[in-house]
């Protein structure tokens, strides 16, 4: 449990947030999300364009930022993602915040709206995809996903090589996540996706799923690029 020095002005903003939370709440919403899997501490159910007119009542403020992260609660966590400045996230920050994500909502709001913004995106997705916990790989996919302009040679290299390791899985959000990040890549050039492609050649007729799934993706997207 992480304790915060008092802040008045911090903790009246907090209140007044929940409030416009409490209001805007949807049981209905809630229920349909928790059928679909997506648990979280507490969840109001309010959708996410209301959440976002929300943000934009305040400022970015990190230390709002991190104690909604730590309410643990789905819409204050959204928020913090959406309020925190990137200027003042740190990679330790991040690794701590990673310990929390363990389903798609939050993996796709933090990689959009906060960690593609880092300085360190880049040495965050690889950290990422080389943990052995299933959830920051699919974090770090999604991010690569977001970042691909920005990779170096190397740092593809080591991405493909790792996408053809962990490709041998069963969790969905995994497999989509690394089809998602290889076919980014390929947009960086012609010669990028058809190397990839060739790479994963035997992953069009495997009797695993996922690797049928990652192929067939890749060789779409590389005929939809006309490359």
């Amino acid at each position: 449990m992480k304790f915060f020095i008092e802040n008045k002005e911090i903790d009246d903003k907090i209140k007044e947030i929940r409030t416009k939370v409490r209001k805007s709440m949807s049981g209905e919403v809630a229920a349909l999300m928790l059928e679909h899997g997506i648990n979280y501490k507490r969840n109001f159910g309010v959708e996410y364009p209301r959440i976002k007119e929300i943000a934009k009542d305040y400022d970015q403020n990190h230390d709002l930022a991190q104690r909604l992260w730590a309410t643990k609660i789905r819409e204050m966590m959204i928020l913090a993602i959406l309020l925190q400045p990137a200027d003042k996230f740190t990679q330790e920050m991040a690794e701590d915040w990673l310990t929390e994500i363990n389903q798609n909502e939050l993996a796709e709001q933090v990689t959009m709206n906060l960690f593609s913004k880092l300085p360190y995106a880049n040495k965050l997705a690889l950290q990422c995809i080389n943990s052995d916990k299933t959830w920051n790989q699919i974090v770090g996919f999604m991010l690569i996903g977001r970042i691909w302009e920005s990779l170096d040679s190397e740092e593809i290299d080591k991405i493909v090589d790792l996408s053809i390791k962990l490709s041998d899985t069963e969790e969905y959000q995994l497999y989509k996540s690394i089809s998602l990040a290889l076919n980014r890549i390929s947009r960086k050039a012609k010669g990028i996706g058809k190397n990839i492609l060739l790479r994963i050649a035997d992953f069009e007729t495997s009797n695993v799923d996922s690797k049928r799934f990652i192929y067939n993706e890749l060789k779409e997207e590389l005929s939809f690029l006309d490359f």
